[in-house]
């Protein structure tokens, strides 16, 4: 997120992103990379709406965020979470498992997190987001390339031409500007590096299902 975009809008669609299925979404928002000018405003307002959030019962229309999968991924969540901490960073929301039945995590903000850190360098798959301060943009493009993972990024900025010139350089299978990310039938969805091979969707997608022959005739 460079110094010039919409905060408002940017951390409504951030919320959702990182926190929509409790965060158990391959394309989620996991890292949130803020150029410094605007890092704290950002934090301060990600936090509060972050605070809102009603962890419940899924099946209630009142709550905002359900149950993790099973046990053994909240507790390894639980530990990335704690790990994270213990590497320096600010635990500025939550970190804690909820009592009682449904493996419930309650909605975690970390600030000051670096590379080197669990929440950094792994991928945290639940209602966990990581802050991450970049000098300009061209730390933030550096901090963004710095992971084993490629799947799908964000950027945020009023600028369109240089979003578009930064895009390029981004080391994902897509990247959505000004938006969340999404999955459409007219859009091919897959990462580089370890998030995997080939495409779903679009007609790149099509293609993965089709077996090719090669037919060889010499005269």
């Amino acid at each position: 997120m460079l110094a010039d975009a919409d905060l408002d809008r940017a951390v409504a669609s951030g919320i959702k992103a990182r926190f929509g299925n409790a965060g158990q979404v391959c394309l989620a928002a996991k890292r949130f990379i803020l150029e410094a000018p605007i890092a704290e405003a950002f934090t301060a307002k990600f936090v509060e709406a972050a605070r809102g959030l009603v962890v419940g019962d899924p099946m209630d229309p009142a709550s905002d965020i359900g149950p993790i999968a099973r046990a053994d991924l909240r507790d390894g969540l639980h530990r990335q979470v704690e790990a994270t901490a213990g590497q320096g960073a600010q635990l500025l929301l939550g970190g804690r498992k909820r009592d009682g039945a449904g493996f419930f995590y309650e909605p975690t903000v970390l600030g000051a997190v670096k590379p080197g850190m669990a929440a950094f360098n792994e991928e945290t798959f639940g209602p966990v987001a990581a802050m991450v301060v970049a000098a300009d943009a061209e730390d933030a493009v550096g901090l963004a390339n710095n992971s084993e993972f490629g799947l799908g990024g964000n950027l945020w900025t009023a600028d369109l031409g240089r979003a578009r010139s930064i895009a390029r350089r981004l080391e994902t299978g897509a990247v959505f500007i000004n938006g969340h990310t999404e999955s459409d039938p007219r859009t091919p969805v897959g990462g580089v590096k370890k998030s995997g091979y080939g495409r779903e969707l679009s007609h790149f997608g099509i293609r993965e299902f089709v077996n090719v022959q090669t037919v060889w005739v010499e005269a």
